[in-house]
């Protein structure tokens, strides 16, 4: 049956998906109805090698490094257009009491064309597959604004499935983790270098818990349909999960062109903490340390995200 999701492919298997949204509808900042033109790049004078050759540089930003990123953010929530490549691997080895082991393997990838004006429509390429040896299962996704209300059909192979109505606020990757944490954290993330043109901060997420692939992960979906999800998932978190890592955000933005480039996502130290805290728990409960599962995160665990094509994206037909 085609009725395949983005929604449907995070939960499967409980693989945790940054990128996805599977529940918790998260705040969405509206398309804008003017474009803002991307920052101007800053010129400096030529310096001159040893050997006499005129090299360009941009001045370092250690000054100004929150107002670089804050412009970067700016120039995402304003583009016009962009695309943004998805790259996601979970992979994990669960170890029984017994030594049997079992894989769990989830590996994503989502190539996005957005355009905003004049109205909204989003074309989505992806392939997922939950073998390392497998080939990738495919299909594309067209979101598109009609009457004031949008719409989206997915392509699987020979098949179309009819046009549903969505929300704006389910809409990928507007509504995907990646997107959300740097339009509503990113004034948090610290400044740790620079090179080649290329400024990179680091986010340490304040609120783990309010993230998609996190409440999977952790089970906290029942918690955030009860009244006052927040404040009753932040009190159920600092009784039951005190020491449990958060997840980090790597982010590269062009200088010069006020960009972002690229976001890297880092839950190793999440996904084991969570673990650990599960075995505390059960071990308070009178668990024994050896009858409890053991769990190995391989080398191929990760998130990467591209940005691309600000305001350049070609023109596209939605199939309807």
């Amino acid at each position: 049956m085609l009725r395949t999701s983005t929604t449907a492919i995070c939960i499967s298997m409980s693989v945790f998906l940054v990128g996805c949204s599977t529940g918790v509808a998260p705040t969405i900042t509206t398309s804008p109805t003017t474009q803002t033109p991307l920052l101007a790049v800053v010129e400096t004078e030529p310096v001159l090698t040893p050997t006499g050759t005129a090299i360009r540089s941009e001045p370092p930003i250690s000054s100004n490094a929150a107002e670089v990123l804050e412009s970067a953010v700016a120039n995402l929530l304003n583009a016009a257009s962009f695309e943004m490549a998805a790259h996601e691997v979970r992979a994990y080895q669960i170890i029984g009491a017994n030594g049997e082991t079992r894989q769990v393997y989830g590996e994503f990838n989502t190539n996005y064309a957005v355009i905003r004006l004049p109205l909204l429509k989003v074309y989505g390429n992806h392939e997922y597959r939950y073998d390392p040896q497998a080939d990738f299962f495919r299909y594309d996704s067209y979101t598109y604004q009609e009457n004031g209300q949008h719409f989206t059909q997915l392509f699987e192979a020979s098949v179309t499935s009819a046009a549903e109505e969505t929300g704006l606020q389910w809409i990928e990757p507007f509504a995907g983790d990646v997107y959300q944490t740097l339009v509503t954290y990113s004034d948090q993330a610290r400044f740790v270098t620079e090179s080649d043109g290329v400024a990179v901060y680091v986010l340490d997420h304040p609120k783990w818990y309010m993230l998609e692939g996190a409440i999977g992960f952790a089970d906290l979906g029942f918690l955030h349909g009860q009244e006052n999800g927040e404040q009753f998932v932040e009190q159920y978190v600092a009784e039951h999960y005190p020491n449990v890592e958060t997840i980090v955000f790597t982010i590269y933005v062009a200088v010069g062109e006020r960009v972002i480039t690229r976001v890297e996502v880092d839950n190793r130290d999440f996904m084991a903490s969570l673990w650990a805290e599960v075995d505390r728990a059960l071990i308070e409960q009178g668990a024994e340390a050896e009858t409890l599962t053991r769990y190995v995160i391989m080398d191929e665990n990760g998130s990467e995200y591209l940005f691309s094509n600000y305001n350049q994206v070609q023109d596209f037909d939605v199939s309807k």
